[in-house]
């Protein structure tokens, strides 16, 4: 998070407008080393005011501002309960909680479970 407020700031600084020093904030008179958190919140709050937002067709999976897509209830079958899972989560993060029995030890336990979450 930080380099990319940093990288933010080098880029407000080296292509911002040019303002004399009489016009300027005080906290954009001090030295780019002395930034507190607070100056490069205030940053990424300016250099985000002008940004247009994104499209909700182009939002990441999980977004809650993603639009989820219509549910056909003719097609949901209501004996197959991972099938009614399917078609209601489509487009949404699944949390799976799992039991693993017969392990040995906590590192086969991890390698089985990451098969799952990299799948």
């Amino acid at each position: 998070m930080r380099v990319f407020v940093c990288l933010i700031l080098v880029l407000h600084i080296g292509l911002g407008k040019k303002h004399k020093d009489g016009d300027k904030p005080d906290w954009a008179k001090k030295d780019i080393r002395d930034y507190s958190d607070a100056d490069l919140e205030r940053l990424l709050e300016q250099w985000d005011e002008d940004e247009e937002p994104i499209p909700p067709d182009e939002l990441p999976d999980g977004h809650p501002d993603k639009p989820t897509p219509p549910i056909d209830i003719s097609k949901l079958d209501t004996s197959n309960p991972q099938e009614m899972m399917k078609l209601s989560k489509k487009g949404k993060t699944v949390m799976m909680f799992v039991r693993v029995n017969n392990f040995v030890d906590k590192e086969d336990t991890e390698t089985i479970t990451s098969i799952w979450q990299t799948s």
